[in-house]
This record gives C-alpha cells, sequence and structure tokens, in this order.
C-alpha cells in the first residue's frame, strides 16, 4: 500500500512543471493546473460506491486512474500535494446552507 504522496505523478497529471517555491504564485498556479485538469465528478456517490479518502486511493483515483473526484476527494489530494510541496495546509469542513438553517446543515463539504 501507497503511504506516500506521489508528487511526480501528480505534477504530470496536472501539467505543473514548474520549480516549487513556498510562496503564493506557486500555490495560485498549483492551485489553477489542479482546477484545470482535474473534473468535478461524484458519479461513485451516484452509484453508491464506497468511496475511500485515504490518499492512496485517492491518488489512484485521480491521478493514476485519470478520473474525476468530489470535493472531499479533491481536497485530500490537493492536501497532500500541498505537503509533498512543503506547504503546512489546513483541511477544512463546511456546511452548504441553501434553505436548511446554518445551524442545522451537514457538514458536507471540504475545502483545504
Amino acid at each position: 500500500m501507497q503511504t506516500t504522496f506521489d508528487l511526480p505523478a501528480y505534477r504530470n497529471r496536472i501539467g505543473w512543471h514548474a520549480a516549487p517555491r513556498i510562496d503564493l504564485a506557486t500555490l495560485a498556479s498549483v492551485l489553477a493546473a489542479h482546477m484545470h485538469a482535474i473534473p468535478f465528478e461524484n458519479l461513485d456517490v451516484l452509484l453508491g460506491r464506497a468511496i475511500s479518502l485515504e490518499l492512496s486511493a485517492v491518488q489512484s483515483k485521480l491521478v493514476a486512474a485519470r478520473r474525476g473526484g468530489y470535493c472531499f476527494e479533491h481536497a485530500a489530494l490537493f492536501a497532500g500535494a500541498l505537503e509533498a510541496l512543503g506547504f503546512a495546509p489546513r483541511r477544512h469542513i463546511a456546511r452548504v446552507v441553501v434553505i436548511t438553517p446554518r445551524d442545522l446543515a451537514p457538514r458536507t463539504h471540504a475545502f483545504v
């Protein structure tokens, strides 16, 4: 089982080959490349398939299999990439509030 982040494979998947630095420009360019290359996809959720948020499973699906993912998968992958690049990302979960009062809405969204 893979326990480390495969940064070269991720960089190839998103087409980002710049010299990494711990700065805002690097963060912005990695984020833009990630969003451009890896689509939102919730097919597994709709088909009732189990989804693992283990980094190795997310890398296998979004990087190796070249599929998309939903917000929790994207957040896990992007956080892993940022850590591999030397950043210290903070993971968050959030509520999507449309009709339900904020304090009653479930936390069904993730972001880094």
